[in-house]
């Protein structure tokens, strides 16, 4: 939701929308958007693992990307071993039963997720308690980790080796930049080592190309 201290009338529209998106989205320092690229092409021969985490939409988002990234490169003949954690929901549940939602990551640092793997977080605020206490005990085994959160970046921003801030206190927009950097990184992996090698199946050829019904 927006900041509850703009008390602002001004309608929202979707081109005012859309700016506040734009300025949000350019607040982030690429810097860390690049060396977040770097880190996903490390990957690229299956050498190590990427996991996405995140709570609510934020986990919706890293669900939808890990599908997204995972159906590409697996066509194009890529080894990236990309996981969401959270979309086990049997194992959620009865982690959360059984020990305390707060822990359902950081239980699996230096089992499920090891030394060489990524870790990135998605969060609005940055504060989310499961997703800190993951990345204190991942770094204590100097596990890899990049964050993309919003508001002040909260504790996140501080622990992670690769803190992408969104510098705006609206977690609708936080998340719609949560989903654009990371296709922007995708885009720009798919360019770099992909691009003439990938082959449109002709079931999509049909649906985009020839605007069939399939």
């Amino acid at each position: 939701m927006r900041n509850e201290t703009d008390k602002s009338d001004k309608e929202e529209t979707l081109v005012n929308y859309a700016v506040r998106l734009k300025e949000a989205l350019i607040s982030v320092e690429q810097s860390y958007v690049n060396r977040l690229y770097k880190e996903f092409a490390k990957r690229l021969d299956g050498s190590s693992s990427v996991y996405i985490l995140g709570n609510g939409g934020s986990q919706a988002n890293a669900s939808h990307i890990v599908g997204d990234y995972m159906k590409t490169f697996a066509l194009a003949g890529f080894n990236l071993k990309i996981n969401c954690l959270s979309d086990n929901i049997s194992y959620l549940t009865a982690a959360s039963n059984d020990i305390d939602y707060s822990e359902i990551y950081s239980v699996l640092v230096g089992k499920i997720i090891s030394s060489d793997d990524l870790i990135i977080y998605l969060s609005g605020s940055g504060n989310s308690i499961n997703l800190v206490k993951c990345a204190q005990s991942a770094k204590s085994k100097n596990i890899t980790q990049a964050c993309i959160t919003a508001f002040n970046g909260g504790r996140l921003k501080e622990i992670v080796d690769i803190p992408l801030h969104v510098n705006i206190p609206d977690m609708e927009i936080a998340e719609d930049c949560q989903i654009s950097i990371l296709h922007n990184i995708k885009q720009r992996l798919f360019y770099k080592y992909i691009n003439n090698k990938y082959e449109i199946t002709p079931k999509y050829s049909k649906r985009i190309l020839e605007d069939v019904v399939v």
